[in-house]
């Protein structure tokens, strides 16, 4: 395996950006640990601040101002993935919305790249950064060769926690809004599916209010 394909590798297992922000070029007053909840929105408009999600999930939103039915959710973001600022990338139609808690590290982001830019792995980073981006976007488009039974089982196959051969727990505060917006249909045309798959005992819900999704085949 050559030195592209082992970097590569480190990169993804993403302990490289958490080692660095760990390490003691950052010090405890530059980072600040916030919490989220659903209903809470970022908008990395005019902010410099860069977020990384430490805990939950995270929903990408592509607004549309004058519907929200019409808003998409082009994907969901989970622990160690990064939300920059607009000095990296300017989403300024997009917002990010927790699907239930979650926990986040928060940086001013021109203390961030200042310090980020001392280290070998800083353009890495971003690359592969802009690479996460790339696959979000081709596997937003790529569901689009199924049907929507199709398409929500491959999201909870995406985001399910595996617990056995054949059984996932999903996030809690994936609901039909955010499946909707993601498969690009009317929440009733998911609710039918959800109420489909809850008669065939293949989504169900635990005295804890934990969603099961049971895979077939």
């Amino acid at each position: 395996m050559d030195y592209l394909a082992i970097n590569k590798l480190l990169i993804r297992d993403k302990t490289i950006l958490q080692s660095i922000i760990n390490s003691n070029d950052f010090q405890d007053d530059l980072l600040e640990t916030i919490v989220i909840r659903k209903g809470d929105r970022i908008i990395q408009d005019k902010l410099q601040d860069i977020y990384i999600i430490e805990e939950g999930y995270l929903a990408k939103i592509f607004t549309h101002n004058k519907n929200m039915e019409k808003n998409i959710c082009q994907a969901f973001l989970g622990v160690a993935d990064v939300i920059w600022s607009n000095q990296f990338i300017n989403d300024s139609k997009v917002i990010y919305e927790p699907l239930n808690r979650a926990v986040l590290t928060k940086i001013d982001a021109n203390v961030f790249f200042n310090i980020l830019a001392t280290h070998p792995f800083f353009t890495d980073i971003l690359i592969e950064t802009l690479n996460r981006n790339e696959e979000f976007a081709e596997l937003y488009a790529r569901q689009f060769q199924h049907d929507l039974l199709e398409r929500i089982l491959m999201l909870f196959e995406q985001l399910g926690t595996q617990i056995s051969q054949q059984n996932f727990t999903l996030p809690k505060g994936l609901d039909a809004h955010y499946i909707a917006a993601y498969c690009g249909v009317s929440r009733v045309s998911v609710n039918r599916v959800l109420r489909e798959l809850r008669e065939s005992k293949m989504l169900e819900k635990t005295s804890k209010g934990i969603l099961k999704f049971r895979k077939i085949g």
